[in-house]
């Protein structure tokens, strides 16, 4: 697999993790989850758990693996996911603007490392550790913690200082950001 192949796949194996954690706290019925779950939805909550650090390993992250984020108006979007997403290039769900829908109700992980289903596990246990409630937060809400986060005000108000309507966030900015979960 090449870079973005892996990445899309770490990405499906990240939703699948979050839909379980979803039915846990919210609500296991599939017409929930699958109105829950919209393309911004997904993209915001992706950013909160490629930023969030392994508290026993503040050097882990996700971000060496969604490593392409950008300033938007609706909070940072992981560009290659993006294009993923609108492109159909997912295989496990598909993602529109009020709903997702669900491709494949069994899937298989033998194509993901051992190493990337740990880190995605990690990440979402620490997002629980954070905030327990974030899942059951609807699109907007995850907008509006999105916005706290100085790397994504800092890259947006270049963006509109040059007139263009997304920026580039670097690794290190979103790393050295103050992390927000509320």
């Amino acid at each position: 697999m090449d870079k973005i192949d892996t990445k899309i796949a770490i990405f499906e194996y990240a939703m699948y993790q979050l839909i379980n954690w979803y039915s846990e706290v919210v609500s296991k019925d599939i017409k929930h989850i699958t109105h829950h779950f919209t393309r911004l939805t997904a993209l915001k909550l992706i950013f909160l758990l490629a930023s969030v650090k392994d508290e026993s390993n503040q050097n882990s992250d996700l971000l060496e693996d969604f490593d392409n984020f950008c300033a938007m108006q609706y909070g940072p979007v992981e560009r290659d996911i993006y294009s993923a997403i609108v492109t159909h290039k997912t295989t496990l769900y598909s993602f529109g603007n009020r709903q997702m829908s669900i491709l494949n109700d069994t899937p298989q992980f033998g194509h993901i490392s051992e190493l990337d289903r740990n880190k995605v596990n990690a990440a979402i246990n620490q997002l629980k550790s954070h905030n327990k409630a974030l899942i059951s937060y609807h699109s907007s809400r995850l907008v509006e913690i999105t916005h706290k986060w100085e790397s994504w005000r800092n890259a947006m108000s270049i963006a509109c200082w040059l007139g263009k309507g997304s920026e580039s966030m670097s690794t290190e900015s979103i790393r050295n950001s103050v992390p927000y979960y509320v």
